[in-house]
């Protein structure tokens, strides 16, 4: 499942309250916003609570986007083969980890082949 368009966040303390396809609200550091107005393009994935389901998200520049939906175990395998760097960033609630792609293109292109597989 991809998810299109866009989705509206909202700050709670230091981290980013982003509502789900699935009805649920799933967050993330605020500090991971700064690097969408850098023009990067931080991919990390987060799961619902509620509907068990896991989310590939992309930061943008102006707004975050949920791009691919499944099973927690799925998404995490997805995830770790993503072939980007890997980043980890301290919070409150512990450390969040998230990788950069070199660019939108490469984002858009990685993912259009990896739902064609």
């Amino acid at each position: 499942m991809v998810t299109k368009g866009l989705t509206f966040s909202a700050l709670v303390k230091d981290l980013i309250a982003l509502p789900t396809p699935c009805n649920d609200v799933v967050y993330y550091p605020a500090n991971l916003s700064t690097l969408g107005v850098q023009e990067k393009y931080a991919v990390f994935q987060t799961s619902s609570r509620k509907s068990g389901l896991a989310y590939m998200t992309i930061i943008h520049p102006d707004r975050a986007k949920f791009i691919l939906a499944s099973s927690r175990a799925s998404m995490h395998e997805v995830y770790k083969a993503i072939p980007w760097p890997e980043f980890d960033l301290g919070y409150e609630e512990g450390t969040f980890y998230y990788k950069i792609a070199p660019s939108l293109q490469e984002v858009e292109f990685y993912f259009n082949n990896l739902k064609k597989q």
